[in-house]
């Protein structure tokens, strides 16, 4: 079965035209970030974004367009709980009020990381002229780069995860709130001297070790997961149910070098991914990710271009409904 939901990221910070768009095309879910832009020179202070007020007003615009606010992706400040430094605690309750706040509002999942000091990266663009301008990423462009100014390693960075979730994951699940966990981007094993530990499915299967609640999950973004493993339609049957969340991309290339490619032009056979989500009856969120920009688009974020996720969204609709068909007449 794929009773999954469909959503899609909004990356601006208010209605626009491809908000109509998303409501055209029948999407209900959104996906949001952090409220950083919500800004009033009428206040002596500022809310912080994993606050209660600019979480609710941001659902509340969300919801007055049409649509209903299903998960925050995002981290708070996390550093020096990755890092294990002094502060930690500071940024725990920032992460205790977001888990709180979110369940206030009805916003069941969270996805965070787990990359210290350095997220998402990308070192290049791609010009097609088959597919638009793509991200990508050549861990050869970096040899030359200042190394981040942490020390730490692999093993400090599963002890502090492991901190870290006996903390948070009560919360969790005293505010009905699911952890997914996204890989590491660009899954490599050190970037910029910082070891990275969220990078491969054993991983994973040890995060899930470390906290066996039905709160602590995965998202699959499988433009990493692809990049991870060479069946990715196994890993998926592999996790089944723990599966919260998935980011529905493909590439070319390897884990050191990379490029995003549109659905359907990539290393990946989708039609064999949504079968393995159909075998593991996925019912969570999936949502369109990093897509190059076409020709006559624009984006502000990269990856993000307007046209080409609808594209995608029309794309994994297509694959969800003959995969649907096919398993009803036992194909």
């Amino acid at each position: 079965m794929l009773n999954f939901s469909i959503a899609e990221i909004l990356t601006d910070e208010k209605p626009n035209s491809y908000w109509k768009m998303l409501k055209e095309i029948g999407i209900k879910n959104i996906v949001g970030t952090l409220p950083r832009g919500w800004k009033d020179w009428r206040q002596s202070a500022e809310f912080k974004p994993w606050e209660y007020v600019p979480l609710a007003r941001y659902r509340n615009m969300v919801k007055d367009s049409g649509f209903n606010l299903v998960a925050i992706e995002d981290n708070p400040p996390m550093s020096r709980i990755i890092f294990s430094q002094d502060g930690r605690e500071e940024d725990i309750e920032k992460v205790t009020k977001l888990i709180e706040n979110m369940g206030k509002l009805g916003i069941g999942l969270w996805c965070y990381s787990w990359m210290g000091g350095v997220g998402w990266t990308r070192t290049f663009t791609h010009r097609s002229t088959d597919y638009g301008v793509a991200s990508g990423f050549r861990i050869e462009d970096l040899k030359d780069a200042e190394p981040y100014p942490v020390r730490t390693t692999h093993s400090d960075l599963w002890n502090s995860l492991k901190w870290f979730l006996d903390r948070i994951i009560p919360v969790a699940e005293e505010n009905n709130v699911r952890l997914a966990m996204h890989p590491d981007d660009p899954p490599v094993d050190e970037f910029l001297g910082i070891p990275r530990i969220m990078n491969s499915p054993e991983s994973y299967d040890r995060l899930l070790r470390i906290n066996t609640s039905e709160y602590n999950g995965i998202t699959l973004c499988q433009g990493n997961f692809t990049l991870m493993s060479e069946n990715l339609p196994e890993v998926i049957r592999h996790f089944g149910k723990k599966i919260f969340f998935v980011h529905f991309r493909d590439v070319l290339g390897s884990k050191e070098e990379f490029i995003e490619v549109p659905l359907g032009r990539g290393k990946t056979d989708l039609v064999k991914c949504m079968e393995a989500y159909s075998d593991t009856d996925f019912d969570g969120i999936m949502r369109v990710d990093h897509v190059p920009t076409l020709s006559g688009d624009d984006t502000d974020v990269p990856g993000y271009s307007y046209l080409n996720r609808l594209y995608a969204i029309g794309y994994i609709n297509g694959l969800r409904d003959s995969v649907s068909k096919s398993r009803e007449k036992g194909i």
